[in-house]
């Protein structure tokens, strides 16, 4: 896949996010073999140890609002970088503000590394440049 085809389906994925529709963006774009880590700390290892911590929250929510902003890409190195501004409302009718920014490697069509960052972790990479850094900040390797 082209970069042109890596920045469509960056752009479909965005669309299913600010939908509401995260689980739906997970199993359309996550590789089976995916990594994902939280404030740099491995998340789960595997697509399906990745779905199975975030449905449960994810199906619990009453609804969802989507607010993704300042999308970057780098369509040489196949990342991605955008801030998550959504929000939920839980089983008791509570409303949750999310607050993070995600980084992710593609390869073709698929994510294979995702690292979210929210706290002080996410500050620190905003204050810098994002996007000439991002590499440094991504350690899998493509295929």
């Amino acid at each position: 896949m082209g970069s042109k085809g890596f920045v469509k389906a960056v752009d479909e994925q965005i669309e299913l996010l600010r939908d509401g529709k995260p689980l739906e963006a997970f199993d359309r774009f996550f590789d089976p073999s995916v990594k994902m880590f939280a404030n740099d700390v491995l998340f789960a290892n595997g697509a399906i140890a990745g779905r199975a911590k975030q449905e449960p929250f994810i199906a619990a929510a009453q609804s969802i609002t989507g607010k993704i902003e300042d999308v970057v890409i780098d369509e040489v190195r196949g990342l991605c970088a955008f801030r998550n501004l959504s929000s939920f409302v839980d089983d008791e009718g509570k409303v949750h503000q999310i607050d993070g920014l995600s980084l992710q490697r593609w390869d073709g069509d698929k994510i294979i590394e995702e690292r979210y960052y929210d706290g002080e972790a996410m500050k620190a990479l905003l204050e810098g440049d994002l996007l000439a850094d991002l590499g440094s900040h991504m350690t899998t390797e493509k295929s």
